[in-house]
């Protein structure tokens, strides 16, 4: 529970109403001139070139929605970015809220994506050996302490240690893990210390329950949940990550676009950055497939991120990322699209 007496930012942060601009900068230069300037330092993803295009990551106060067809990765990027931000900076904090999987299988994919990051992938763990690790264990030790005991695999779990009181893996569930719990489980968690970084990952924003006697149609109720989450960040001074589903024309689409998204006017509102995922081989333009097959079947293992909304740098720019999907992974360093794709137009400006 945050008990720590509030900084000069935070009264600051929580003041509404008018004020002149002489004021404001008043703030800005006793907020500079007093070290509160972590604020202002972006969070990286550890995704290049990703956070380049958005100016160095992701600001407190943000909200990222990101989307894309079924298998292509989203709770891939999201656990990952989670990952990402508690394993390269020692102030940071994250939080994941899934209603997709229990604790145990995301640790299980943390367990397989750490080994393919420090191993090679003969090495690497997958959610089939680590089965197998547990179902013929008949010495009663436990599965982490097993690994322990493997020259291989102990640097993994002492990495996985090293951020493990850092990254809080939350099971929701879809009958009784609402929007206002979702709340209280973010103020539980977030640091006290200004200097210290919290990333929070909603995986995905359409299974959070919502009361249908009062919200109904599917606009109103993505419109709540959207705004409340927008508003979590800003009063929270943290930023999220969202995943959000597509309807169900977008399910169909040839390739899905933010407009796709279920109450897709809603998200593109409230987000600050819109990402949509899309597997290479589904939306590379059809000369590029006919004319290399080989080079054709490797785009399978590619995902084109496709930024259609920044309200910190550039949008309508298509980045592309090799899927690891055995291990639970992207490879962090991608690369600006330079193939033709299809349906060029992003529809957000």
């Amino acid at each position: 529970m945050n008990t720590q007496a509030p900084t000069q930012h935070d009264i600051l942060l929580a003041e509404t109403g008018p004020a002149t601009l002489t004021k404001v900068m008043g703030e800005l230069d006793s907020l500079v001139a007093s070290g509160e300037t972590e604020r202002f330092r972006p969070l990286p993803t550890g995704f290049s070139p990703l956070d380049e295009v958005m100016s160095g990551g992701i600001r407190r106060g943000e909200l990222m929605i990101f989307g894309g067809q079924y298998g292509v990765g989203k709770t891939i990027f999201g656990l990952q970015v989670a990952r990402n931000v508690v394993r390269n900076d020692p102030n940071a904090k994250a939080m994941v809220i899934c209603y997709e999987h229990d604790r145990v299988h995301l640790l299980m994919r943390l367990l397989c994506l750490e080994s393919a990051e420090m191993l090679n992938n003969q090495s690497a763990l997958t959610l089939r050996q680590l089965s197998r690790m547990m179902t013929r264990s008949t010495d009663g030790v436990g599965l982490l302490h097993h690994l322990r005991n493997m020259p291989t695999y102990k640097p993994v779990v002492d990495v996985i240690e090293s951020y493990a009181e850092r990254l809080v893996l939350v099971k929701a569930s879809g009958a009784t893990s609402d929007i206002m719990r979702i709340g209280e489980w973010m103020k539980e968690a977030v640091p006290t210390d200004e200097a210290h970084h919290f990333l929070v990952v909603v995986d995905y924003l359409q299974k959070i329950p919502v009361n249908t006697s009062r919200l109904s149609p599917e606009l109103e109720i993505t419109t709540y949940l959207a705004q409340s989450l927008k508003e979590f960040a800003m009063s929270l001074n943290i930023p999220i990550l969202a995943v959000a589903a597509s309807d169900r024309d977008g399910l169909k689409s040839k390739r899905m676009r933010l407009n796709d998204l279920r109450g897709s006017s809603a998200l593109q509102y409230e987000a600050d950055i819109g990402i949509i995922l899309s597997n290479k081989h589904k939306i590379v333009s059809r000369e590029h497939l006919v004319y290399n097959l080989v080079s054709a079947e490797k785009m399978r293992n590619w995902v084109v991120f496709s930024i259609e909304k920044n309200r910190a740098g550039r949008n309508a720019i298509d980045l592309e990322f090799a899927l690891d999907a055995a291990h639970f992974r992207f490879v962090t360093k991608g690369n600006f699209v330079r193939d033709r794709l299809i349906d060029e137009k992003v529809t957000l400006e």
